[in-house]
Protein backbone atom coordinates (compact mmCIF):
# COMPACT_ATOMS: atom_id res chain seq x y z
CA UNK A 1 0.00 0.00 0.00
CA UNK A 2 1.73 3.05 -1.02
CA UNK A 3 2.54 5.59 2.16
CA UNK A 4 1.49 9.32 2.70
CA UNK A 5 4.65 10.13 2.24
CA UNK A 6 5.20 8.19 -1.29
CA UNK A 7 2.31 10.32 -2.09
CA UNK A 8 3.56 13.35 -1.50
CA UNK A 9 6.21 13.09 -3.72
CA UNK A 10 3.76 13.02 -7.07
CA UNK A 11 3.51 16.67 -7.83
CA UNK A 12 0.34 18.49 -6.48
CA UNK A 13 -0.22 16.22 -3.45
CA UNK A 14 1.76 18.16 -0.91
CA UNK A 15 -0.39 20.93 -2.00
CA UNK A 16 -3.67 19.35 -2.13
CA UNK A 17 -2.98 17.08 1.02
CA UNK A 18 -2.22 20.52 3.71
CA UNK A 19 -5.09 22.38 1.49
CA UNK A 20 -7.39 19.69 2.61
CA UNK A 21 -5.89 19.65 6.35
CA UNK A 22 -6.62 23.11 6.54
CA UNK A 23 -9.58 23.07 5.28
CA UNK A 24 -10.98 20.26 7.65
CA UNK A 25 -9.48 22.57 10.76
CA UNK A 26 -11.19 25.05 9.35
CA UNK A 27 -14.86 23.36 9.59
CA UNK A 28 -13.95 22.30 13.29
CA UNK A 29 -13.02 25.62 13.73
CA UNK A 30 -16.58 27.25 12.16
CA UNK A 31 -18.13 24.33 14.12
CA UNK A 32 -16.47 25.35 17.27
CA UNK A 33 -16.34 28.93 16.72
CA UNK A 34 -20.40 29.44 16.33
CA UNK A 35 -20.48 28.26 19.90
CA UNK A 36 -18.29 30.55 21.63
CA UNK A 37 -19.46 33.63 19.72
CA UNK A 38 -22.80 32.44 21.52
CA UNK A 39 -20.96 32.22 24.89
CA UNK A 40 -19.60 35.73 24.91
CA UNK A 41 -23.01 36.96 24.18
CA UNK A 42 -25.30 34.53 25.86
CA UNK A 43 -23.01 34.61 28.86
CA UNK A 44 -23.76 38.18 30.33
CA UNK A 45 -27.47 37.95 29.66
CA UNK A 46 -27.98 34.97 31.20
CA UNK A 47 -25.99 35.92 34.43
CA UNK A 48 -28.49 38.80 34.32
CA UNK A 49 -31.33 37.37 34.02
CA UNK A 50 -30.79 34.11 36.12
CA UNK A 51 -28.57 35.73 38.70
CA UNK A 52 -25.00 34.34 39.72
CA UNK A 53 -26.17 31.26 42.45
CA UNK A 54 -28.22 29.75 39.32
CA UNK A 55 -25.36 30.60 36.64
CA UNK A 56 -23.28 28.97 38.84
CA UNK A 57 -24.87 25.71 38.92
CA UNK A 58 -25.54 25.91 35.12
CA UNK A 59 -21.95 25.69 34.37
CA UNK A 60 -22.05 22.81 37.46
CA UNK A 61 -24.82 21.26 35.07
CA UNK A 62 -22.59 21.73 31.62
CA UNK A 63 -19.97 19.85 33.07
CA UNK A 64 -21.65 17.30 35.22
CA UNK A 65 -22.80 16.10 31.86
CA UNK A 66 -19.89 16.28 29.94
CA UNK A 67 -17.93 14.14 32.31
CA UNK A 68 -20.68 11.97 32.79
CA UNK A 69 -20.75 11.51 28.90
CA UNK A 70 -17.47 9.73 28.91
CA UNK A 71 -18.71 6.99 30.41
CA UNK A 72 -18.55 5.66 26.51
CA UNK A 73 -15.36 3.79 28.11
CA UNK A 74 -13.25 5.28 25.66
CA UNK A 75 -15.32 3.94 22.56
CA UNK A 76 -16.16 6.40 20.77
CA UNK A 77 -12.28 7.58 20.71
CA UNK A 78 -11.71 3.41 19.55
CA UNK A 79 -14.00 3.53 17.20
CA UNK A 80 -12.43 6.56 14.79
CA UNK A 81 -8.77 4.92 15.34
CA UNK A 82 -9.80 1.38 14.27
CA UNK A 83 -12.30 2.51 11.58
CA UNK A 84 -9.44 5.07 10.09
CA UNK A 85 -6.65 2.10 10.42
CA UNK A 86 -9.34 -0.37 8.87
CA UNK A 87 -10.11 1.78 5.38
CA UNK A 88 -6.15 2.74 5.12
CA UNK A 89 -5.91 -1.33 5.51
CA UNK A 90 -9.21 -2.01 2.87
CA UNK A 91 -10.70 -4.08 5.40
CA UNK A 92 -14.00 -2.78 4.92
CA UNK A 93 -16.14 -6.19 5.73
CA UNK A 94 -15.53 -5.60 9.08
CA UNK A 95 -16.93 -1.64 9.47
CA UNK A 96 -20.60 -2.73 10.02
CA UNK A 97 -19.88 -5.28 13.55
CA UNK A 98 -17.71 -2.28 14.73
CA UNK A 99 -19.90 0.58 14.40
CA UNK A 100 -23.06 -1.34 15.51
CA UNK A 101 -21.31 -2.93 18.25
CA UNK A 102 -20.19 0.38 19.56
CA UNK A 103 -22.79 2.21 19.39
CA UNK A 104 -25.21 -0.12 21.14
CA UNK A 105 -22.27 -0.65 23.79
CA UNK A 106 -22.09 3.24 23.99
CA UNK A 107 -26.26 3.46 24.67
CA UNK A 108 -26.05 1.28 27.49
CA UNK A 109 -23.48 2.59 28.86
CA UNK A 110 -24.86 6.25 28.73
CA UNK A 111 -28.28 4.27 30.20
CA UNK A 112 -26.10 3.54 32.91
CA UNK A 113 -24.43 7.14 33.31
CA UNK A 114 -27.88 8.45 33.92
CA UNK A 115 -29.08 6.14 36.17
CA UNK A 116 -25.44 7.07 38.35
CA UNK A 117 -26.78 10.73 38.06
CA UNK A 118 -30.04 10.37 39.30
CA UNK A 119 -29.13 7.95 41.76
CA UNK A 120 -26.59 10.94 43.06
CA UNK A 121 -29.01 13.64 42.89
CA UNK A 122 -29.73 14.23 46.55
CA UNK A 123 -26.06 13.99 47.21
CA UNK A 124 -24.73 16.05 44.94
CA UNK A 125 -27.47 18.43 45.73
CA UNK A 126 -27.68 18.31 49.18
CA UNK A 127 -24.09 17.27 50.30
CA UNK A 128 -21.67 17.24 47.51
CA UNK A 129 -22.27 21.52 46.33
CA UNK A 130 -22.93 24.59 48.58
CA UNK A 131 -26.25 25.22 46.72
CA UNK A 132 -28.10 28.58 48.49
CA UNK A 133 -31.36 26.32 50.22
CA UNK A 134 -33.94 28.44 48.04
CA UNK A 135 -32.50 26.84 44.96
CA UNK A 136 -31.70 22.87 45.68
CA UNK A 137 -35.59 21.62 45.02
CA UNK A 138 -35.31 23.58 41.45
CA UNK A 139 -31.49 22.32 40.96
CA UNK A 140 -32.72 18.72 42.02
CA UNK A 141 -35.63 18.56 39.38
CA UNK A 142 -33.30 20.40 36.68
CA UNK A 143 -30.97 17.42 37.14
CA UNK A 144 -33.48 15.07 36.75
CA UNK A 145 -34.70 16.47 33.37
CA UNK A 146 -31.09 16.72 32.04
CA UNK A 147 -29.71 13.53 33.66
CA UNK A 148 -30.95 11.64 30.26
CA UNK A 149 -28.97 13.72 28.32
CA UNK A 150 -26.19 11.52 28.88
CA UNK A 151 -26.65 8.65 26.70
CA UNK A 152 -28.01 11.09 23.69
CA UNK A 153 -24.38 12.64 24.19
CA UNK A 154 -22.78 9.62 23.85
CA UNK A 155 -23.95 7.70 21.08
CA UNK A 156 -23.72 11.38 19.27
CA UNK A 157 -20.11 11.21 19.74
CA UNK A 158 -20.05 7.48 18.59
CA UNK A 159 -21.78 8.98 15.50
CA UNK A 160 -19.72 12.02 15.00
CA UNK A 161 -16.30 9.78 15.46
CA UNK A 162 -17.31 7.68 12.13
CA UNK A 163 -17.98 10.61 10.57
CA UNK A 164 -14.75 11.99 11.38
CA UNK A 165 -12.30 9.06 10.77
CA UNK A 166 -14.24 9.56 6.51
CA UNK A 167 -12.61 12.61 6.68
CA UNK A 168 -16.56 14.09 6.96
CA UNK A 169 -15.56 17.10 8.87
CA UNK A 170 -17.71 19.36 6.70
CA UNK A 171 -21.15 17.68 7.86
CA UNK A 172 -20.35 17.31 11.29
CA UNK A 173 -19.82 21.07 11.80
CA UNK A 174 -22.71 21.84 9.74
CA UNK A 175 -24.74 20.02 12.21
CA UNK A 176 -22.61 21.48 15.39
CA UNK A 177 -22.77 24.94 14.20
CA UNK A 178 -26.37 25.04 14.59
CA UNK A 179 -26.97 23.20 17.77
CA UNK A 180 -23.98 24.38 18.99
CA UNK A 181 -24.58 28.09 19.07
CA UNK A 182 -28.45 26.78 20.27
CA UNK A 183 -26.86 25.26 23.29
CA UNK A 184 -25.94 29.31 24.90
CA UNK A 185 -28.68 31.04 23.03
CA UNK A 186 -31.53 28.17 23.65
CA UNK A 187 -31.36 29.31 27.30
CA UNK A 188 -32.13 32.65 26.82
CA UNK A 189 -35.52 31.65 24.92
CA UNK A 190 -37.30 30.42 28.44
CA UNK A 191 -35.73 33.75 30.30
CA UNK A 192 -39.06 36.49 29.21
CA UNK A 193 -41.09 33.55 31.05
CA UNK A 194 -39.02 31.57 33.68
CA UNK A 195 -35.92 31.41 35.50
CA UNK A 196 -36.08 28.14 36.16
CA UNK A 197 -32.98 25.85 35.82
CA UNK A 198 -36.04 23.29 35.05
CA UNK A 199 -36.81 24.82 31.88
CA UNK A 200 -33.33 26.12 30.79
CA UNK A 201 -32.21 21.91 31.53
CA UNK A 202 -35.03 21.07 29.23
CA UNK A 203 -34.17 22.82 26.71
CA UNK A 204 -30.43 21.90 26.39
CA UNK A 205 -32.07 18.12 26.91
CA UNK A 206 -34.24 18.69 23.42
CA UNK A 207 -31.13 20.17 21.64
CA UNK A 208 -28.96 17.20 22.66
CA UNK A 209 -31.48 14.66 21.35
CA UNK A 210 -31.52 17.13 17.63
CA UNK A 211 -28.08 16.82 17.44
CA UNK A 212 -28.58 12.95 17.62
CA UNK A 213 -31.31 12.37 15.35
CA UNK A 214 -28.74 14.88 12.88
CA UNK A 215 -25.45 13.00 13.38
CA UNK A 216 -27.49 9.68 12.51
CA UNK A 217 -29.03 10.83 9.57
CA UNK A 218 -25.73 11.62 8.23
CA UNK A 219 -24.23 8.54 8.76
CA UNK A 220 -27.10 6.63 7.48
CA UNK A 221 -27.46 8.66 3.77
CA UNK A 222 -23.75 8.77 3.27
CA UNK A 223 -22.27 5.53 4.59
CA UNK A 224 -23.36 2.45 3.19
CA UNK A 225 -21.38 -0.09 5.81
CA UNK A 226 -23.56 2.27 8.73
CA UNK A 227 -26.70 0.97 6.66
CA UNK A 228 -26.15 -2.93 7.56
CA UNK A 229 -26.61 -3.54 11.11
CA UNK A 230 -24.64 -6.15 12.62
CA UNK A 231 -23.49 -6.85 16.30
CA UNK A 232 -20.40 -9.37 16.60
CA UNK A 233 -19.46 -9.92 20.81
CA UNK A 234 -15.84 -11.01 18.99
CA UNK A 235 -15.61 -6.87 18.29
CA UNK A 236 -15.81 -5.89 21.82
CA UNK A 237 -12.23 -6.74 23.01
CA UNK A 238 -10.75 -4.85 20.22
CA UNK A 239 -13.06 -1.74 21.23
CA UNK A 240 -12.26 -2.01 24.82
CA UNK A 241 -8.41 -2.96 24.43
CA UNK A 242 -7.99 0.43 23.49
CA UNK A 243 -11.02 1.75 24.66
CA UNK A 244 -9.92 0.44 28.49
CA UNK A 245 -6.95 3.04 28.45
CA UNK A 246 -8.79 5.99 27.06
CA UNK A 247 -11.44 5.62 29.88
CA UNK A 248 -8.66 6.20 32.62
CA UNK A 249 -7.84 9.25 30.67
CA UNK A 250 -11.54 10.54 30.20
CA UNK A 251 -11.90 9.86 34.21
CA UNK A 252 -8.95 11.45 35.43
CA UNK A 253 -8.27 14.04 32.99
CA UNK A 254 -11.62 16.11 32.35
CA UNK A 255 -11.71 15.57 36.37
CA UNK A 256 -8.67 17.43 36.93
CA UNK A 257 -9.51 19.90 34.50
CA UNK A 258 -12.92 20.52 35.61
CA UNK A 259 -12.53 19.29 39.49
CA UNK A 260 -11.38 23.05 40.50
CA UNK A 261 -14.60 24.05 40.40
CA UNK A 262 -16.27 21.48 42.57
CA UNK A 263 -13.73 21.99 45.13
CA UNK A 264 -14.16 25.91 44.63
CA UNK A 265 -18.04 25.36 45.19
CA UNK A 266 -17.64 22.83 48.11
CA UNK A 267 -15.31 24.91 50.41
CA UNK A 268 -16.02 28.42 49.12
CA UNK A 269 -19.17 29.25 47.77
CA UNK A 270 -21.18 29.07 44.29
CA UNK A 271 -20.35 32.71 44.14
CA UNK A 272 -16.93 31.95 43.82
CA UNK A 273 -17.55 29.60 41.20
CA UNK A 274 -18.96 31.80 39.32
CA UNK A 275 -15.89 34.52 39.61
CA UNK A 276 -13.44 31.59 38.57
CA UNK A 277 -15.66 29.43 35.98
CA UNK A 278 -16.39 32.42 33.78
CA UNK A 279 -13.06 33.44 33.51
CA UNK A 280 -12.15 29.75 32.94
CA UNK A 281 -14.61 29.46 30.01
CA UNK A 282 -13.86 32.28 28.62
CA UNK A 283 -10.24 31.37 28.25
CA UNK A 284 -10.56 27.35 27.68
CA UNK A 285 -12.59 28.66 24.76
CA UNK A 286 -8.93 29.04 22.95
CA UNK A 287 -8.81 25.32 23.02
CA UNK A 288 -10.97 25.17 20.17
CA UNK A 289 -7.75 25.57 18.12
CA UNK A 290 -5.98 22.75 19.29
CA UNK A 291 -9.35 20.68 19.72
CA UNK A 292 -10.00 21.53 15.77
CA UNK A 293 -6.37 20.76 14.59
CA UNK A 294 -6.04 17.52 16.74
CA UNK A 295 -9.64 16.77 15.68
CA UNK A 296 -8.20 16.57 12.26
CA UNK A 297 -4.80 14.96 12.94
CA UNK A 298 -6.00 12.08 14.93
CA UNK A 299 -7.54 9.64 12.17
CA UNK A 300 -4.59 10.99 9.75
CA UNK A 301 -2.05 10.07 12.86
CA UNK A 302 -4.12 6.33 12.53
CA UNK A 303 -3.75 5.97 9.06
CA UNK A 304 -0.21 6.75 8.88
CA UNK A 305 0.74 4.63 11.92
CA UNK A 306 -0.96 1.46 10.17
CA UNK A 307 1.17 2.35 6.94
CA UNK A 308 4.24 2.75 9.04
CA UNK A 309 4.62 6.42 7.66
CA UNK A 310 7.14 7.82 10.82
CA UNK A 311 7.93 10.75 8.28
CA UNK A 312 4.13 11.36 7.50
CA UNK A 313 3.42 11.54 11.04
CA UNK A 314 6.30 13.79 12.16
CA UNK A 315 5.90 16.17 10.09
CA UNK A 316 2.36 15.97 11.29
CA UNK A 317 3.38 16.80 14.42
CA UNK A 318 5.14 19.65 14.25
CA UNK A 319 2.83 21.47 11.34
CA UNK A 320 0.11 20.60 14.07
CA UNK A 321 2.11 22.39 16.91
CA UNK A 322 3.41 25.02 14.96
CA UNK A 323 -0.47 26.11 14.02
CA UNK A 324 -1.56 25.81 17.48
CA UNK A 325 1.17 28.18 18.69
CA UNK A 326 1.32 30.43 15.78
CA UNK A 327 -2.46 30.55 16.71
CA UNK A 328 -2.93 31.36 20.12
CA UNK A 329 0.19 33.47 21.52
CA UNK A 330 -0.85 36.40 20.41
CA UNK A 331 -4.26 35.71 22.18
CA UNK A 332 -2.68 34.89 25.07
CA UNK A 333 -0.38 37.75 25.19
CA UNK A 334 -3.46 40.42 24.93
CA UNK A 335 -5.52 38.56 27.89
CA UNK A 336 -2.28 39.03 29.98
CA UNK A 337 -2.26 43.16 28.79
CA UNK A 338 -5.59 43.79 28.83
CA UNK A 339 -7.56 41.11 30.94
CA UNK A 340 -9.05 43.69 33.58
CA UNK A 341 -10.35 46.07 30.70
CA UNK A 342 -12.02 42.82 29.15
CA UNK A 343 -14.26 41.61 31.94
CA UNK A 344 -15.16 45.21 32.48
CA UNK A 345 -16.17 45.62 29.42
CA UNK A 346 -17.95 42.15 28.51
CA UNK A 347 -19.57 42.03 32.63
CA UNK A 348 -20.10 45.24 33.14
CA UNK A 349 -17.88 45.59 35.86
CA UNK A 350 -19.69 43.32 38.04
CA UNK A 351 -16.81 40.66 38.84
CA UNK A 352 -14.17 41.22 41.49
CA UNK A 353 -10.52 42.49 40.39
CA UNK A 354 -8.83 38.47 41.38
CA UNK A 355 -11.44 37.26 38.30
CA UNK A 356 -9.59 39.52 35.77
CA UNK A 357 -5.98 37.71 37.38
CA UNK A 358 -7.24 34.27 37.01
CA UNK A 359 -7.60 34.84 33.55
CA UNK A 360 -4.20 36.29 33.03
CA UNK A 361 -2.75 32.81 34.78
CA UNK A 362 -5.02 30.75 33.09
CA UNK A 363 -4.43 32.27 29.83
CA UNK A 364 -1.01 30.37 30.25
CA UNK A 365 -2.01 27.06 31.31
CA UNK A 366 -4.82 27.14 28.62
CA UNK A 367 -2.02 27.74 26.13
CA UNK A 368 0.27 24.60 27.74
CA UNK A 369 -2.39 22.88 27.05
CA UNK A 370 -3.66 23.05 24.17
CA UNK A 371 0.12 22.05 22.99
CA UNK A 372 -0.76 19.05 24.87
CA UNK A 373 -3.33 17.56 22.29
CA UNK A 374 -0.94 16.97 19.47
CA UNK A 375 1.14 14.37 21.30
CA UNK A 376 -1.77 13.13 22.97
CA UNK A 377 -3.76 12.65 19.17
CA UNK A 378 -0.12 11.39 18.03
CA UNK A 379 0.04 8.51 20.90
CA UNK A 380 -3.67 7.31 20.21
CA UNK A 381 -3.19 7.28 17.04
CA UNK A 382 -0.37 4.62 17.52
CA UNK A 383 -2.88 2.75 19.67
CA UNK A 384 -0.46 4.03 22.76
CA UNK A 385 -3.76 5.59 24.73
CA UNK A 386 -2.53 3.84 27.84
CA UNK A 387 1.09 6.30 27.97
CA UNK A 388 -1.18 8.66 28.23
CA UNK A 389 -3.62 7.33 30.67
CA UNK A 390 -0.76 6.81 33.04
CA UNK A 391 0.46 10.29 33.00
CA UNK A 392 -2.29 10.86 34.52
CA UNK A 393 -2.86 8.69 36.94
CA UNK A 394 0.07 9.86 38.35
CA UNK A 395 -0.47 13.51 38.23
CA UNK A 396 -3.94 13.30 39.75
CA UNK A 397 -3.65 12.00 43.70
CA UNK A 398 -1.02 15.30 43.54
CA UNK A 399 -3.01 17.89 41.67
CA UNK A 400 -6.25 16.61 43.79
CA UNK A 401 -4.28 16.93 47.24
CA UNK A 402 -3.06 19.81 46.57
CA UNK A 403 -6.18 21.67 45.62
CA UNK A 404 -8.59 20.19 48.48
CA UNK A 405 -5.97 21.85 51.76
CA UNK A 406 -5.07 24.93 49.17
CA UNK A 407 -8.29 26.41 48.13
CA UNK A 408 -9.10 27.50 51.46
CA UNK A 409 -5.95 29.76 52.15
CA UNK A 410 -5.33 30.11 48.19
CA UNK A 411 -8.79 31.67 46.72
CA UNK A 412 -9.68 31.30 43.02
CA UNK A 413 -6.17 32.86 41.72
CA UNK A 414 -4.51 30.03 44.06
CA UNK A 415 -6.63 27.72 41.69
CA UNK A 416 -5.90 29.26 38.79
CA UNK A 417 -2.29 28.99 39.06
CA UNK A 418 -2.32 24.99 40.52
CA UNK A 419 -4.29 24.19 37.03
CA UNK A 420 -1.40 26.28 35.31
CA UNK A 421 1.12 24.47 36.82
CA UNK A 422 -0.43 20.90 36.47
CA UNK A 423 -1.35 21.49 32.95
CA UNK A 424 2.34 22.65 32.14
CA UNK A 425 3.86 19.76 33.56
CA UNK A 426 1.54 17.71 31.55
CA UNK A 427 2.21 19.15 28.45
CA UNK A 428 6.11 18.61 29.02
CA UNK A 429 5.35 15.00 30.04
CA UNK A 430 3.15 14.02 26.31
CA UNK A 431 6.20 15.49 24.37
CA UNK A 432 8.50 13.69 25.27
CA UNK A 433 6.76 10.06 25.62
CA UNK A 434 5.19 10.48 21.99
CA UNK A 435 9.15 11.63 21.10
CA UNK A 436 10.16 8.04 22.54
CA UNK A 437 6.88 6.49 20.82
CA UNK A 438 7.95 7.98 17.34
CA UNK A 439 11.95 6.34 17.53
CA UNK A 440 10.49 2.88 18.21
CA UNK A 441 8.00 3.39 15.04
CA UNK A 442 11.09 4.13 13.08
CA UNK A 443 12.85 1.73 14.57
CA UNK A 444 10.38 -1.03 13.40
CA UNK A 445 10.21 0.57 10.05
CA UNK A 446 13.88 0.05 9.27
CA UNK A 447 13.81 -3.59 10.01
Amino acid sequence: MQSLANKEMVPGAAGKARSGFLGHIGWNLAGQGAPLAAALISIPILIDGIGVDRFGILTIAWMVIGYFSLFDLGIGRAMTQLISEKLAKNENDALPQLIWTGLVTMFTLGLVATAVIIGASDWIIYNGLNIPPALREEARHGLYVLAPAVPLVVVATGLRGILEARQQFKATNLVRIPLGVLMFAGPLLVLPWTHSLVAIFAVLLLLRASTLMAMFTICWRSFEHFRRFRLEKKVLPELMKFGGWMTVSNIISPMMVQMDRFVIGAVLSMAAVAYYATPFEMVTKMLIVSTAISGVAFPAFARMWAQCDVGGARALYWRSVKLISLALTPVVLVLNLFADDILRIWLHGKFPAESATVLRILAIGVLMNALAHIPVACLHGAKRANLTAKIHMMEAPFYLIALIFLVPGLGIVGVAALWTLRVGIDAVCMHLVCRSVAKAFSAKAKK
